[in-house]
């Protein structure tokens, strides 16, 4: 591998842990592997979200909304565990065409970009949820 060829893979590599930090630590943060591996509610109410956006926010929510929410995410845990499956796998693609000699641009981008759609679609499905577990929790409210 040449000098430029090592310092690519590195640059995707680093590119590839930040992007799917920041969607991976969403997901961490807010308990989901801990549901998806059936161990919700061993926990504190406040632990989901706690320091998303550096402060505030989910321990400010009352504790029927976090843990409607939790609720959200026990549900629909075969969903959700589907969607994290699909971003391994896309990373796992994406390193493989990192890796590939002669080095394919295009492939990379390509593989690039189906990371950035299976993250987006993690997303998307469990902002979905909070906004269902929000709108449960306000119908609920006194």
């Amino acid at each position: 591998m040449t000098g430029a060829g090592r310092v690519a893979l590195w640059v995707v590599l680093g590119a590839s842990l930040l992007a799917n930090a920041v969607a991976l630590g969403l997901v961490l943060r807010m308990g989901a592997l801990r549901d998806l591996a059936g161990g919700l509610g061993s926990g504190n109410g406040g632990a989901i979200g706690e320091g998303i956006g550096g402060g505030g926010g989910w321990s400010d929510l009352p504790a029927e909304t976090r843990s409607a929410f939790r609720a959200e995410l026990v549900a629909n845990r075969t969903d959700l565990g589907a969607l994290l499956l699909d971003l391994r796998q896309a990373r796992t693609a994406m390193f493989a065409a990192a890796a590939a000699r002669p080095f394919d641009r295009t492939a990379v981008a390509a593989a690039q970009d189906r990371v950035r759609a299976a993250s987006a679609a993690l997303q998307v499905r469990t902002q979905a949820l909070m906004l269902e577990a929000f709108e449960k929790a306000a119908e609920a409210a006194p």
